[in-house]
């Protein structure tokens, strides 16, 4: 099955005897390799997968580049499951053989075609692709001609690779495999440069919130099958260890240091290296324990303190392993001649790669370009190979054997048979007998039947059984609820002793710390009940407008308690304002409280004081005290005011820390409260109050002691000098679990999850949806049940695309008609919620 044109003067293809990039004692055609059973033999073909090669390129046209290197006179044949993937183009391949899509190929037919291709002695095949290496592993096991990993040996490779990495004497990234909003949520806020959403199989995606991380998530589980989890994010410079591997033999490894990485994170160009020999020997000794067969990659990361993080196992060679071929590292070549490398020889430094353009095989052609939105060709990338269509199909299954929860129906679909495709000259008659491939139909019974019937698993045709896994947390709010009243739905009803267990439970926290304030922000939860309830628990009132710091005081908050906050505070005008302390947001806003007070306005405050801005973040409000000019004028500005209302200063941070997370805060808060010091020299004596601020996640009780105390001691030395008082008013943090929303449901429908429900309640009741979990419960006719983690969605009764109001749910039992309760909806679920598609105005404040 040749190609006519010749097949040797591709890129990077020449003999070992000239190259001064080849590996000393290049092969010759006599080379053997000891496979794993048997006695060695004579290697005349080698069948190398996943050909595609683009911006995003799989390792096979890098395998047979490095080949043929290495072996002139070698049989390399290309093989895939598309002609879409551009490698099949490539001059240096013998042969070509194009298996059907994995959305149609009949999985026994699949195994017999593989069997029929290594069937001559000479013949081996090195797999590229990560599912076919795992799904190669499980039907053929350990194949004498197939160089890839045993089932035994893909342990190693389950992420994140937390036992290999001790072994190795490496350090595994932290990870959460719980998928739930509420797990994801924790971990996001708790790793402050960001998390991966890694795939079992394949695929990794950067997110910084919950709602996004959950989304990608489910994409990778569409597109790739299996299960996924999140790993934090390490910083430093993206490494990587190749090897290759005959029955657990090290036969070579390489180390490298991406010098230049594309868009999508693959490499470009990388400076080669040796192991290190205490590497290596870890490394031999756990491919020696794992009998590991073929190539392999790990995935580093090198800290700035040079430690090494093994972010993942990849049971195949990388797609830059002909940089290290150039380099005088040839891993492929060595798998198949299974001769160790040379310890003594002289590595070229590095490699790069270069764009060339190569005359299309006349008999796959040009795919025909398809018209797209706004008129851009789809880009190039990996999925040619068909990977995305073989994890769908379930054919491999999680690496904890459990089939993932509620039987994603995305998971289980049951493909046609489809039809081999066998393309090229000169060898295609010899090829196509051995594999069966050309002229054969496939079998005409359902691939689901078929597969059983051979014993392939894998394939069904029906659902899988519910997963019985534990329900969502709720904090039991539906122990609270009332059952469901004969008013219209949905309504709000309030829980207010959450909201009094939370106060008491922050009150305990933080005892001790020092003198502290606790504030009720109003606008996180204006409702009479609550303004009442935080009145009667003794908290001062946290006001954003003089309309709230009133609607405080008329529920028993006294003004002369109050703090005033935010850029727009002295909104709507008055003449005359008490409150015990107020933040300007502006060196304007200073400037502007001189001129009202020469015009007859009249202000009482014991402390007045600056938000400060933060000096590591972008935000639209605080005064920038790390600059110089700025720091001058405000400390004229406030030391006036100051004087001129016979008041204390004092400072103030916020940014959410339910953002950052609790590490990210701390810090965040120290460098800007830093500017405490220099402004108390300017003014001539420490702050009077320190405001913390709020936004602390509702989850995050147990880190603002804490929290506290690393910003008292490593904060600013006035802090600690002048004993200020600590205003602390965590907002939502206290109110978001104070509320529930109770809706019915009006319909239930199937969808691509399998089905999803959509409610009477919309965005409006729910303004915070989108941003944080909320438990649902469904009333059973006698109480309130929290509903279980599945793949279901409650959609609101609005038209607009992201009212969805919950997801990955199990919906099973819920039909219309059916009420359910949404928990956590305090916060600002309450105090932002509004009349959306009623035809009325918004409701007024606290109603």
């Amino acid at each position: 099955m040749g190609l006519q044109e010749d097949k040797h003067e591709s890129a990077g293809a020449s003999s070992g005897a000239t190259n001064p990039g080849a590996s000393p004692g290049a092969a010759t055609c006599s080379d053997v390799v000891d496979g794993p059973h048997g006695p060695a033999t004579k290697v005349g073909t080698v069948f190398v997968s996943g050909m595609h090669s683009g911006p995003n390129p799989s390792p096979g046209l890098s395998v047979a580049r490095s080949l043929r290197l290495a072996r002139p006179d070698l049989r390399i044949v290309g093989l895939d499951y598309s002609r879409e993937s551009s490698g099949l183009h490539s001059g240096l391949l013998d042969d070509l053989v194009c298996l059907p899509a994995w959305r149609e190929a009949h999985l026994a037919t699949w195994v017999e075609q593989m069997d029929r291709l290594l069937e001559p002695e000479d013949a081996v095949l090195i797999p590229c692709l990560d599912l076919e290496v795992r799904l190669l592993a499980r039907e053929l096991g350990s194949h004498d001609r197939i160089l890839g990993p045993p089932k035994s040996a893909l342990e190693l490779v389950g992420k994140p690779p937390v036992e290999a990495a001790r072994r190795l004497g490496l350090r595994a990234p932290e990870y959460e495999t719980d998928t739930s909003w509420q797990a994801v949520d924790r971990f996001i806020r708790r790793s402050p440069y960001g998390v991966w959403v890694k795939g079992q199989h394949y695929d990794a995606y950067r997110a910084h919130a919950a709602g996004a991380a959950l989304a990608l998530g489910d994409v990778v589980q569409r597109t790739w099958g299996g299960n996924w989890h999140l790993e934090a994010h390490v910083a430093g410079q993206e490494c990587s260890i190749a090897f290759s591997a005959l029955d657990g033999r090290l036969l070579d490894a390489v180390f490298i240091t991406k010098a230049m990485v594309t868009t999508e994170g693959k490499t470009w160009a990388g400076e080669v290296a040796e192991l290190d020999a205490a590497m290596h020997a870890r490394l031999a000794e756990l491919l020696a324990d794992a009998r590991w067969n073929g190539g392999g990659e790990l995935e580093l990361i090198r800290s700035w303190s040079g430690e090494l993080t093994l972010m993942e196992i990849n049971p195949r060679l990388p797609a830059w392993i002909h940089g290290a071929s150039v380099c005088g590292a040839n891993l492929p070549a060595a798998l198949v001649t299974g001769e160790a490398a040379d310890r003594r020889r002289r590595l070229t430094p590095g490699f790069t790669r270069v764009v060339e353009e190569i005359p299309v095989h006349p008999d796959l052609g040009i795919t025909p370009i398809a018209w797209v939105a706004g008129g851009i060709s789809r880009p190039g990338d990996k999925r040619h190979s068909g990977m995305p269509s073989l994890g769908q199909r379930c054919l491999v299954p999680p690496a904890s054997d459990e089939e993932p929860i509620d039987g994603h129906p995305n998971l289980n679909p049951t493909p046609a048979a489809g039809a081999a495709e066998c393309v090229g000259t000169g060898g295609t008659a010899e090829t196509a007998e051995r594999t069966g491939v050309v002229g054969a139909a496939l079998a005409t019974e359902s691939p689901a039947r078929a597969a059983r019937g051979a014993g392939a698993a894998g394939l069904t045709e029906e659902p899988a059984a519910r997963a019985e896994g534990p329900a969502v947390r709720t904090d039991g709010f539906e122990e609270l609820l009332d059952p469901p009243r004969s008013a219209a739905t949905p309504y709000r009803q309030m829980l207010l002793p959450l909201f009094t267990e939370r106060v008491r439970a922050l009150r305990q926290e933080v005892e001790g710390v020092g003198r502290v304030l606790l504030a009720h922000s109003v606008k996180t939860c204006p409702q009479p009940a609550v303004l009442r309830e935080a009145a009667r628990l003794g908290l001062a009132a946290e006001a954003i407008s003089l309309d709230e710091l009133q609607a405080a005081e008329r529920h028993g908050m006294a003004a002369e308690r109050a703090i005033l906050n935010g850029p727009a505070k002295w909104w709507p005008a008055t003449d005359r304002v008490r409150c015990y302390a107020f933040f300007a947001d502006s060196v304007a806003e200073l400037s502007s409280l001189h001129s009202l007070l020469d015009n007859g306005f009249q202000l009482e405050a014991e402390v007045v004081g600056v938000r400060v801005a933060p000096a590591g973040l972008v935000s639209r409000f605080g005064v920038p005290l790390h600059e110089r000019d700025t720091m001058a004028e405000t400390s004229r500005l406030l030391g006036s005011l100051a004087e001129r209302l016979g008041a204390g200063w004092g400072m103030h941070f916020h940014f959410a820390q339910s953002v950052l997370g609790a590490p990210r805060w701390q810090r965040e808060c120290v460098a800007a409260l830093s500017a405490a010091d220099p402004l108390a020299d300017q003014l001539g004596g420490p702050p009077a109050v320190l405001d913390f601020g709020g936004g602390w996640h509702v989850d995050d009780l147990s880190y603002l002691r804490p929290s506290l105390e690393y910003v008292l001691a490593h904060g600013p030395a006035a802090a600690r000098e002048g004993d200020p008082l600590l205003v602390l008013e965590p907002g939502k943090l206290l109110t978001q679990p104070s509320a529930a929303v109770v809706t019915q449901v009006l319909a239930r429908r199937a969808s691509h999850r399998g089905y999803d429900i959509v409610v009477d309640a919309a965005e409006g009741d729910m303004p915070e949806a989108p941003f944080h979990p909320h438990p649902v419960a469904r009333f059973d006719g006698s109480r309130w049940v929290p509903l279980r983690p599945g793949w279901s969605w409650i959609l609101g009764r609005s038209c607009m695309e992201h009212d969805v109001l919950s997801v990955r749910l199990d919906l099973t039992d819920v039909q219309e008609g059916d009420y359910l309760a949404f928990g956590m909806c305090g916060g600002y679920d309450t105090s932002m919620a509004y009349d959306f598609g009623r035809g009325r105005a918004p409701r007024e404040l606290g109603q």
